[in-house]
C-alpha cells in the first residue's frame, strides 16, 4: 500500500509541476490534484486508526501474560 501511495503522490507532484510551468492551474487541474491528495489523507487516517487498534491489542495480550 505504501508503494501505491508513493506512486500517486509522485504522479500528483509531477502533474502539478508541469501544470505550473506550462500555463498555471485551472479548475480542472486543481480537481485532478486535490482528489488523490484527499484520498491519501483519508486513507492514511484509516490506516493509522487500524494501527492504533492493533497496537492496543498487542499491549493487552502482553499484559495478560
Amino acid at each position: 500500500m505504501f508503494a501505491v501511495r508513493t506512486y500517486l503522490s509522485t504522479l500528483t507532484l509531477m502533474f502539478l509541476l508541469v501544470a505550473l510551468q506550462t500555463r498555471g492551474i485551472g479548475i480542472l487541474e486543481a480537481t485532478v490534484v486535490m482528489c488523490p491528495l484527499l484520498y491519501m489523507i483519508l486513507d492514511m487516517r484509516e490506516e493509522l486508526h487500524a494501527l492504533k487498534l492493533l497496537e492496543a491489542r498487542v499491549c493487552l495480550s502482553r499484559f495478560r501474560r
